[in-house]
Formats: structure tokens, C-alpha cells, sequence
């Protein structure tokens, strides 16, 4: 128990134990079917500080879970995700994006800015009802310390709840993790019907869409020494929460493992080496069950098509004038049809 060594059959019958044989032990607890891990001291593991979403904790909410690796580091991806203002413009026309005639100044409103993070609300300045409907009344968003990034919608309709939770984990000071959580008490009937690795692809597309952009803007920052404060040329109605996060690192994220503030500079420790890893596979797919089985199961197809191919065509070719013939060659076309569809599903997941 505790990573304790309580036996070694070779060791001399009175001896102690080598501490060295121990291994280390680390406070962990799950919340929400995510494990958390307390590296340091266990006597200083603060559980009820692990940010959480109520609404998963009630009856009748169901979530759409996606993870991403993704080459930049944390402070980019908080940023990116944070930064409401773009969507309507990367992601014009993207189920769960934007639609660009819809882009237009945001009005922020800004509840809170402490240690313990950043909750606003925000609105439109155009005519956002043409997309939301007119059951959605306002929107929430806050960035909870260390790592979540959280949505909220408010309808009309005080019964119905949904949002969006992004988890971001550092992997080193130049990659991180996204886990994402899209959750509502009133799930659309494409998503209880739609595959979840064809949910997927969509998530996938939206932070490939970003993902040059962050990584370019990742390593020209990173780059230099000079303050995003006089890099940067921020537009009050776009981008006063990236402006209050990285402030908030100003104030608060010196202990964090990557990321300068708006003002202060702190000196990058990537390390130089392989160009990052940006394919779907490895990025995505290669973490996901979901997505792993759907892949395999596309090459497993693919084989089985390609064997049959060559055995009606065998067929086609030795019963040539005959029914059957015809037949096999009709088959061996419609399975080639069917190898081309399949290689092209499989693709999406690379």
C-alpha cells in the first residue's frame, strides 16, 4: 500500500526493507470519469479545488468527450479557445464553428479576475438570434484555474442546460492535451444516433483549422523576448478575455510550467529538435478508442476488399462468357467502389 516494498524473497530473513525499493506514491482521484493526479506532497492534495462541471453530476445530462494532442503549449490553447471573437471567421460553415456573415464586435462583461480565475459574460453586437434562435437569452465563460476553460448558454427555457468544458494539460512547455466535453440535458437526435468517432472528425477539423496559426504564432512569440503587450494590437469589442487571461499569467501563473504574461517575458526552455507532430493519427486518433477501432476496423475492410477483388476477378476471368462471370466482374467493380469509399473513410482518421 503507498507504494511500499513489503517483501524481497532474496533478501536476508531481519533485513529492512532498502527504501529505494519503494515506489513513489501520489494522491489521485476520479471526478466525472477523469482521473486527477496530486504530484507533490499528499497532505497537500486539495481535492474540492479540482474544477468540475455540476450539470454532469445531475440526471438527464449526457456529454459528446473528445481528446487531442496538440503541438503548442498550454497558455495557446487556453488563448485559442478563449478567444470567442475568431470562430465565426476559422470556422465559417463547421457544424459546432461559425457562419462568417455573422462575425461582429462582442460586448464583454466581466464578473470576476482572481487567483482562482476568470468569469464573464458576453454577447453579440450582430444578429446572432438568426443562428441561436430565439430560445437563447445570454452566455456565460470562464476560465477556471489552473486549465478549464468553460461555456455556458442560458435559454429561455430555464429547464435546459448545455455548455462546453476544455480541459487543456500540459505535456511539456511546447505540447498539451485537450479534453472536451460537450454536454446538454436535450441532446439533438444526430448526436444519440452518430457514431462517436464520426463525431469526432469534426472536432478534429476545427482545431486543425487553428492549429498552423497557433503554432506559427506559438513560435514567433516564443522566439523573441519581446512583450505581447507591444507584439500584439488588441481590439477591446474582440479580444478583452485573451487580454484578462494573460494578464491573469502576469499576476498569477509564475509557478505554471510555460506561458508569459501580457506584460512580462519568461525566457522559453522548449527544447530545439524534430519538427512537431501535427497528423490526425497521432495526434488524435492514437488516444481515442473510438477512433483506434473505427480505423482498425477500415484497414481490416479495406484487406478483405482487396482479397475480393482478386478472387472475382480470378472468378470473372476463368468463367468469362458465362452468368457467373458476368456476375464476379460486377461484384469485383462494386467491391472496388466500396475499397475506395472505405480508404477514404480510413483516411479521416489519419
Amino acid at each position: 500500500m503507498g507504494g511500499q516494498c513489503v517483501s524481497i524473497p532474496q533478501l536476508a530473513h531481519g533485513s529492512a526493507i532498502p527504501p529505494r525499493a519503494c515506489a513513489a506514491s501520489y494522491a489521485v482521484v476520479e471526478r466525472q470519469e477523469i482521473v486527477w493526479v496530486w504530484p507533490g506532497d499528499p497532505s497537500e492534495a486539495a481535492p474540492d479545488d479540482i474544477p468540475v462541471i455540476p450539470s454532469l453530476d445531475r440526471p438527464g445530462f449526457t456529454s459528446i468527450d473528445f481528446m487531442m494532442d496538440l503541438p503548442y503549449g498550454q497558455p495557446y490553447l487556453v488563448e485559442n479557445v478563449i478567444d470567442i471573437a475568431h470562430i465565426h471567421i476559422a470556422h465559417d460553415g463547421i457544424r459546432g464553428g461559425g457562419k462568417r456573415e455573422l462575425a461582429a464586435p462582442l460586448q464583454f462583461s466581466v464578473l470576476e479576475n482572481t487567483v482562482r480565475g476568470i468569469r464573464s459574460t458576453f454577447a453579440s453586437g450582430g444578429d446572432d438570434a438568426a443562428r441561436e434562435g430565439p430560445s437563447l437569452r445570454g452566455a456565460r465563460v470562464a476560465f477556471v484555474a489552473p486549465n478549464l476553460v468553460w461555456y455556458e448558454s442560458e435559454y429561455v427555457d430555464t429547464a435546459r442546460a448545455s455548455g462546453l468544458a476544455l480541459y487543456s494539460l500540459p505535456l511539456s512547455e511546447s505540447r498539451c492535451r485537450l479534453i472536451y466535453r460537450a454536454y446538454s440535458n436535450f441532446p439533438r437526435r444526430r448526436d444519440r444516433v452518430m457514431p462517436r468517432a464520426v463525431q469526432h472528425w469534426t472536432q478534429c477539423t476545427i482545431l486543425e483549422q487553428d492549429m498552423r496559426v497557433v503554432m506559427g504564432q506559438s513560435e514567433e512569440i516564443e522566439g523573441g523576448d519581446t512583450p505581447l503587450r507591444d507584439l500584439w494590437l488588441p481590439i477591446k469589442s474582440s479580444d478583452a478575455l485573451v487580454i484578462q487571461y494573460r494578464k491573469w499569467l502576469d499576476d498569477h501563473g509564475s509557478s505554471m510550467p510555460s506561458g508569459r504574461g501580457f506584460t512580462t517575458v519568461r525566457p522559453s526552455r522548449a527544447p530545439a529538435g524534430e519538427p512537431p507532430v501535427v497528423d490526425r493519427f497521432r495526434l488524435h486518433t492514437s488516444i481515442c478508442a473510438s477512433c483506434t477501432r473505427a480505423h482498425r476496423m477500415m484497414e481490416q475492410t479495406a484487406k478483405a476488399l482487396i482479397a475480393s477483388i482478386v478472387l472475382l476477378l480470378a472468378a470473372g476471368v476463368i468463367w468469362q462468357g458465362t452468368t457467373f462471370g458476368v456476375v464476379s466482374a460486377t461484384a469485383a467493380i462494386a467491391a472496388g467502389v466500396g475499397l475506395v469509399i472505405v480508404r477514404a473513410v480510413k483516411r479521416r482518421f489519419e
